[in-house]
C-alpha cells in the first residue's frame, strides 16, 4: 500500500470517529485517551497521577508508594540510572517542557537517608534539571507525577475500543 494511500485511510478514518463523536456514538473521552496513547507510546514515557491526584486531592507519598509497586506499573518505573533521565541532566536542552514546573517522580529510585524513606524527583529550576529527595511522609498534589514508561499493549486495546 502507498503512503497516499494509507494517508487517504487515516482521513476517512479520522473523518468516521470525528462523525461518531458528533453523533454521540462514541465517547469523546475515550477517543480523546485512544489520541494520547498513541502520543505516549511514541514517547516511550508518561506522566502518570494517581487518581486522587487528578481530583485536586493531596495524597501521602507512603499511599503513592503502594500503590507504584502494585503488579500493573511492574517494570515501568523510571530511575536516575534511565539512559532518558541521565540525558536529561546532561543535556537540559533535551528537558520536555511539560515537566517543567512540576516535580516529576522516579519511584524507580528510593532511597533510605537518616530513617527516613525518600524518592527522586527531577525538578528544572529555568536552566538546568535538579535532583531532589522527598519524603514519602510528604503529601503530593496534581504538580506531582510520577515518571512512567508507556504501556503499548494497554494503548493498542484502547484505540481498537475507540475506532469502529
Amino acid at each position: 500500500m502507498s503512503s497516499g494511500n494509507q494517508y487517504e485511510r487515516l482521513f476517512k478514518l479520522w473523518a468516521t470517529v470525528s462523525k461518531l463523536v458528533v453523533d454521540g456514538k462514541r465517547s469523546m473521552g475515550r477517543v480523546i485517551d485512544a489520541l494520547q496513547q498513541i502520543v505516549d507510546e511514541a514517547r516511550s514515557w508518561k506522566l502518570d497521577l494517581h487518581p486522587t491526584q487528578e481530583d485536586g486531592e493531596v495524597i501521602q507519598g507512603w499511599d503513592l508508594e503502594k500503590h507504584y509497586d502494585s503488579p500493573e506499573f511492574n517494570g515501568r518505573h523510571y530511575s536516575l540510572e534511565s539512559p532518558e533521565v541521565k540525558g536529561w541532566i546532561r543535556d537540559p536542552t533535551t528537558y520536555p517542557d511539560e515537566f517543567k514546573g512540576k516535580a516529576v517522580f522516579l519511584w524507580g529510585s528510593r532511597r533510605w537517608f537518616s530513617g527516613f524513606r525518600k524518592v527522586a524527583c527531577l525538578a528544572w529550576d529555568g536552566r538546568r534539571v535538579g535532583v531532589r529527595w522527598c519524603w514519602l511522609g510528604h503529601g503530593w498534589h496534581r504538580l506531582g507525577p510520577a515518571l512512567l514508561a508507556s504501556n503499548s499493549k494497554q494503548s493498542e486495546a484502547r484505540l481498537e475500543q475507540a475506532i469502529p
